[in-house]
Order: C-alpha cells, then sequence, then structure tokens
C-alpha cells in the first residue's frame, strides 16, 4: 500500500483544484449574502413631482375651471323658483351664450391645434376672441391664420382678435 504522502503527492493538481473551487464557492455564497443584506438596509429617497405645465396649458387649465363654475352658477340661478321669471331667463340665455362661446372656442382650438401658433388655448366671449399661444415672435402669416380661423369659427371681426404670448 502506497504511503498517503505518496497519494497527495500524486493527486496534489486535484486536490489543489477542488479546494479552489470549494473556495471560490463559499466566497461567491458569502458575498451574495453580504450583497442581499447590503442592499436591504438601503433606503432610497422617493421625490413625487408634478408633471412641468406649459404656461399654455396652465391657462387653459385655469379657463376651463373657470367655464365649469360658470356653468354650475347659471344652471343654480336657472333652477331657483324663489327668483322671479325674469332673472332666470337672463341666467337662462347667459347660459345658452356661454354654451355657444364654449362651443366656438373648442372648434376654434381645434383648429389652431395643427397651425404654427400650436400649441395654443383660446377664449372667445361674446365676440371677441383671446389666443394665447407660447410662441414669444408672432410673424404676418401666424396673426392672418389666427384672424382668418377666429372669423370661421367664431365670427368675431379683427378688431376683436387678440393674440397674446404667454409667459
Amino acid at each position: 500500500m502506497k504511503s498517503p504522502v505518496h497519494l497527495i503527492q500524486r493527486h496534489s493538481n486535484l486536490i489543489l483544484m477542488l479546494f479552489l473551487c470549494t473556495t471560490l464557492f463559499v466566497s461567491s455564497v458569502l458575498n451574495q449574502r453580504r450583497l442581499a443584506d447590503s442592499t436591504a438596509a438601503i433606503a432610497l429617497p422617493v421625490m413625487k413631482t408634478q408633471p412641468a405645465v406649459s404656461a399654455v396649458a396652465a391657462y387653459a387649465e385655469d379657463r376651463d375651471a373657470a367655464y365649469r363654475r360658470d356653468i354650475a352658477a347659471l344652471t343654480a340661478l336657472c333652477s331657483q323658483e324663489n327668483l322671479d321669471a325674469r332673472t332666470r331667463e337672463d341666467a337662462a340665455e347667459a347660459l345658452t351664450q356661454l354654451v355657444k362661446d364654449h362651443a366656438a372656442q373648442l372648434a376654434l382650438e381645434d383648429a389652431l391645434s395643427g397651425s404654427i401658433l400650436a400649441p395654443c388655448a383660446a377664449v372667445v366671449s361674446s365676440g371677441s376672441v383671446t389666443i394665447v399661444t407660447q410662441l414669444t415672435d408672432i410673424s404676418a402669416e401666424a396673426s392672418a391664420l389666427a384672424l382668418t380661423l377666429a372669423a370661421a369659427h367664431a365670427a368675431a371681426e379683427p378688431s376683436d382678435v387678440r393674440i397674446v404670448t404667454a409667459e
């Protein structure tokens, strides 16, 4: 029988490879545990941010909120029985005009949305039109387009159309 020293010498490469593989496996397992423990302890701050809203979009939101308030107020006036008939009729006429102006406003904005003035918002009120755009320099052709579309969709005279830039 061969001595243990002789067996170790003969299979030294195999023993070294087994020892190396075992060491690598143990270090890998310990490293994974360490990483799992360290990532569980890290708490990243989470900030909830509001999406950036352009000046034109903010203007349109404010305008739409005012429209909803006006509709609610006029509807409430129309439905109050304790008011005289003339007041309720005036409220109904104002409500009808508000709805017509809003329809013209939506049509005008839809037409303007694909134009050189986009992005923009419009307000139509009693025959006058205000167009709010993000453009800082409004060309003659952009003005002519705005006047033409305002006349077509809101029956506004050129003197009743204002184009303003959102700031």
